[in-house]
């Protein structure tokens, strides 16, 4: 599904509301205003109970919690369906994508930014991009090369991850296997639209013919987000009620520190 593009002013200032007066009368100095948040415009198509695919534009604040659900997945990559591979802009909610748990599945969540260079929005790493070039994990994996958000986790077998976790694969974060040769981070000089994308569960998916990970916020994501953030998260997610609909983790998932530790053996 292709999205309206969105102007650099998309990366905007949020209001805050000003903290009240203290109890203490005779004080005069007033409590230091907070650094006021970035908010970034968040795009969201998603199919509805009824089967009718629906879409919104938010805008919500630039956490990293909010910007991992719509970033893992470059503009042009192709993901493998049952109708053959589609680019990841011209897929739409009810699309059914291939999944290594459930086969061919219904998408039911698409998400989107745009990341900017880094110069149109000073004190903002953005992660950057990473290129996994062709047959950097073998023969056609990926099959051209795989341009990937900041968040994007591939699905990782090795020796060690046994050794570590006790399971023969896990998540693990692309950028953690950047060695500047077969993996590369790409800081874009123009903008660059980044998705992601939802099932019913945490699903397995190829994309340019490597395995990567479909959305989930995580363990951690409930405890870092108070109350009012998430509920502002789950409105992201028509078809999520609770947190806990997200439901379990189909890997477990590696850290960078742990990723970056397979390049050593």
């Amino acid at each position: 599904m292709s999205y309206p593009r969105q102007p650099a002013a998309s990366i905007a200032v949020a209001d805050r509301a000003r903290s009240g007066q203290t109890n203490w009368p005779d004080r005069s100095e007033r409590r230091p205003q907070r650094a006021r948040p970035l908010t970034r415009r968040y795009e969201v198509a998603y199919l509805t109970g009824s089967g009718q695919i629906e879409s919104t534009t938010r805008l919500a604040p630039a956490l990293p919690q909010f910007e991992d659900a719509f970033s893992a997945i470059a503009r042009g990559t192709l993901i493998t369906t049952d109708r053959g591979p589609i680019s990841i802009e011209d897929l739409v909610p009810g699309t059914r994508v291939l999944t290594q748990e459930r086969g061919p599945e219904p998408v039911l969540w698409i998400g989107s930014m745009t990341l900017y260079p880094a110069s149109s929005t000073p004190g903002i790493d953005s992660g950057g991009l990473v290129r996994v070039t062709a047959d950097r994990f073998g023969y056609a994996r990926p099959m051209s090369d795989l341009l990937l958000g900041p968040t994007a986790r591939l699905l990782h077998r090795h020796a060690r991850v046994a050794e570590i976790i006790g399971t023969q694969a896990a998540f693990a974060p692309a950028r953690g296997f950047i060695d500047g040769m077969g993996v590369i981070r790409v800081d874009p000089i123009s903008p660059v639209a980044v998705f992601h994308m939802a099932f019913a569960g945490h699903r397995t998916i190829r994309a340019n013919g490597i395995e990567i990970e479909s959305f989930h916020p995580g363990l951690a994501t409930d405890a870092a987000l108070d109350p009012e953030l998430m509920a502002l998260f789950l409105a992201f997610f028509p078809h999520i009620k609770r947190y806990e609909d997200f439901g379990p983790l189909a890997h477990p998932r590696l850290t960078t520190f742990e990723t970056e530790g397979f390049l050593m053996t």
